[in-house]
């Protein structure tokens, strides 16, 4: 026979203890626990199992699970043993599978509440990324037509930096071709002046009767006639210890030429000490030596100093000026080179 509790069989029948109304064996065991917590009975063989033991409430101490009780229409809960072993209310114990399968249905029942939770915390969840990523996207297209308008903007201005540039660049040559023409103007305007360098300040002097002397002394016969005008131009550096330059206007381009060849011609043959000097002048003190040059206007003055400085750098031997214009010669049989402006002599090696 089976254990009424635990539903496994009974292989000795000492092992067991019998319910003397419905005769059903219970391991020992099982009768411990059946019996735990409870008033055990002394006598086994009056023992009743929980099924035929009466209700503590019953007056007539009838059984719970006698025949008669059973034909009537009560709903008896089901009591779960220590060991987990539900009766039924027939009193045949539940199987292994049904036990599977109430376990299976728990699962199931916690699996799809689990899901059904999941979800609806998912979704819930989706709802505020789809609402973040709707706003993200509102946005995205925003700043695209920003986008673009200040794409279209950009390469408005550039196409207009481009017209700036195609206009500065020919602005700039006008400019150049301006410049040009005014440095022209003004050498021209200076085509019958000369400016005597070096030439000691005094107070009282006469600067025609000096212009005239030199002319004496380098054999250039002059006359008042001849001299348009005499002055002393300012110092471009008020540091410079060097005495103002003076200006001398001829009467014509040809005057001016023939004395500038006479003073050239005086020094060519004359050692250092001997060339034109104050001294020769019969102006006291310090013996200073005195240069005649043409008169150039600034744009040149300075491009000549350039000159210079740079020929000086590179091993020309001679610089020289005719006519207002700029040349340089490297070695006596060398080729001349005229230095028309900046760019020219940057070219120059």
């Amino acid at each position: 026979m089976n254990c009424g509790c635990c539903s496994e069989v009974i292989l000795e029948e000492g092992s067991a203890v019998k319910c003397s109304q419905c005769k059903k064996l219970y391991h020992h065991s099982c009768f411990k626990t059946i019996l735990a917590g409870a008033q055990q009975q002394i006598e086994q063989q009056n023992w009743l199992c929980p099924t035929c033991k009466p209700r503590t409430s019953n007056a007539d101490h009838t059984p719970l699970r006698n025949k008669q009780v059973q034909d009537m229409n009560i709903t008896h809960r089901k009591k779960e043993t220590q060991i987990g072993v539900i009766l039924k209310d027939e009193g045949t114990p539940v199987t292994s599978a049904e036990v599977s399968r109430i376990v299976k249905n728990e699962i199931d029942g916690l699996m799809r509440h689990l899901n059904q939770t999941l979800a609806t915390y998912v979704n819930k969840e989706l709802k505020v990324i789809k609402e973040n990523i709707d706003e993200i996207r509102k946005s995205m297209e925003f700043m695209n037509e920003k986008y673009e308008e200040m794409k279209k903007e950009v390469s408005a201005k550039i196409s207009l930096v481009h017209d700036v540039q195609r206009e500065n660049e020919q602005l700039k040559a006008t400019v150049k071709d301006l410049n040009t023409r005014v440095n022209q103007m003004e050498q021209q305007a200076r085509s019958s002046n000369l400016e005597i360098q070096c030439l000691p300040e005094h107070k009282n002097e006469n600067l025609v009767s000096t212009v005239m002397n030199i002319g004496r002394i380098i054999s250039c016969e002059l006359s008042e006639n001849n001299i348009h005008h005499v002055t002393r131009t300012a110092k471009q550096t008020a540091s410079n210890n060097r005495p103002k330059s003076v200006v001398v206007q001829f009467s014509s381009p040809r005057v001016r030429d023939t004395f500038l060849a006479a003073s050239i011609k005086f020094n060519k043959s004359k050692t250092p000490e001997e060339k034109l000097n104050s001294g020769l002048l019969g102006i006291s003190g310090k013996r200073e030596s005195i240069y005649i040059v043409e008169h150039l206007s600034p744009a040149n003055k300075n491009l000549h100093a350039a000159t210079r400085i740079k020929a000086k750098k590179l091993g020309y031997q001679y610089v020289w000026i005719r006519n207002g214009r700029i040349f340089v010669r490297k070695t006596d049989g060398a080729d001349y080179k005229y230095i028309k402006d900046h760019d020219a002599l940057d070219k120059l090696n």
